[in-house]
């Protein structure tokens, strides 16, 4: 089974995705896009800005010492005012504090102070340098080093902020699977059990002798309550996953694709199949995800069939569900009941990431990133 490309998506959901994808990825432009930049204020630009930064930080430190010895130079070649080009490494050197904190400014800012004197000092060594005024200077460095100092202060206080977030999602995702357990149990032990007993009581009946016309309500009354029972041991499957735990998050969802309801093919990388990759919690919470999505793709997408795959990059598990559907366009879906709010919330409550791109006649397609060995704070 081959799902076909996209060839122009509309994407949406959180940034950012690793190499290495199990299905080609779309890479047409996002048909929202200039209303999405629109919607962009100045802070979530700023957010976005920094999130790229923390992906390749020694990239951008290069990028602006290269910058701060390019200007060294041209101040040394006396190619441009000098006062002008060393408030342009004052600038980079604030940048600096700004993004890197305080320990690599420091002794940045040493080099450059080493470096100011001895500019200001070689004209009375017979350098041909023009005469430099110092006495703004101090301030310019005590202002660099309380940047520095803020920065540190930031990055400290969203570390907090990000623990006692990611502490309270771990509570709420533990509270939920607790009761999703316990009602998968009573559904179980007590509608289910209930139910057998009626569909046994109905077969007594029938061994009775009924009067003529008696037998085929009989014969009703037992199909609809063996479906009844078919379909409470369904839920309590689908509210708690039997053997998770046990067989692992991909061979529960090959069990969940041979239950779909249309034809899906699971690839699964030989690192991925192992089993406590994920936290419990965590492994329960991709299972959603991927049943959401798989359930979407059989009730709405008019799909003749789908793909799941799951394999794993480095410190990540990546799961992508992939069907050849209608598609949709997601800033649609967002509001008809599709599910995609409540998987973009299990992804955020992992830790993980959560991109669907779709266009009307292009199928769909889902990609989840969890962190391998999510475990909950304060769990052993």
């Amino acid at each position: 089974m081959t799902i076909p490309t996209y060839t122009e998506a509309i994407r949406t959901g959180t940034a950012g995705s690793l190499p290495g994808a199990p299905l080609d990825a779309p890479t047409g432009p996002s048909a929202g896009g200039a209303e999405e930049k629109a919607a962009i204020g100045p802070g979530r630009a700023l957010d976005r800005w920094l999130d790229r930064l923390s992906r390749q930080p020694r990239r951008f430190e290069v990028a602006l010492d290269a910058s701060a010895i390019g200007f060294a130079i041209l101040t040394l070649a006396q190619v441009g005012p000098a006062e002008f080009l060393i408030h342009a490494i004052f600038v980079l050197l604030v940048l600096h504090a700004f993004l890197f904190g305080l320990a690599g400014t420091l002794w940045r800012i040493g080099i450059v102070s080493v470096a100011l004197l001895a500019y200001a000092g070689a004209p009375a060594l017979g350098a041909p340098f023009p005469e430099l005024e110092l006495s703004e200077w101090p301030l310019m460095f005590v202002i660099a080093v309380l940047v520095a100092g803020m920065a540190d202060r930031r990055a400290a206080t969203a570390r907090l902020y990000e623990s006692l977030f990611r502490r309270a999602s771990d509570r709420l995702l533990t509270v939920q699977e607790d009761e999703r357990r316990r009602l998968a149990r009573e559904l179980h032990d007590g509608v289910g059990q209930t139910m057998t007993a009626l569909t046994f009581t109905l077969d007594a009946v029938g061994d009775t002798g009924l009067p003529d016309g008696a037998e085929a309500r009989l014969a009703t009354a037992r199909r609809l309550a063996e479906d009844a029972l078919a379909e409470t041991r369904g839920l309590a499957n689908r509210l708690r996953p039997a053997r998770l735990e046990q067989i692992g998050l991909a061979a529960a969802i090959r069990d969940l694709a041979g239950r779909s309801g249309l034809p899906v093919q699971v690839d699964v990388a030989p690192d991925a199949a192992e089993t406590g990759l994920l936290d419990p919690t965590a492994s329960a919470e991709a299972y959603r995800i991927v049943q959401e999505a798989l359930g979407n793709a059989a009730r709405h997408s008019g799909a003749s069939a789908a793909q799941v795959a799951l394999a794993t990059s480095p410190g990540l598990l990546r799961v992508v569900v992939a069907d050849n559907g209608r598609g949709f366009d997601p800033a649609v879906g967002h509001q008809s009941g599709l599910g995609l709010v409540g998987m973009r919330e299990r992804a955020v409550l992992l830790g993980g990431t959560l991109r669907i791109d779709s266009a009307p006649g292009n199928g769909t397609r889902v990609v989840l990133e969890v962190p391998l060995g999510a475990r909950p704070v304060g769990q052993p």
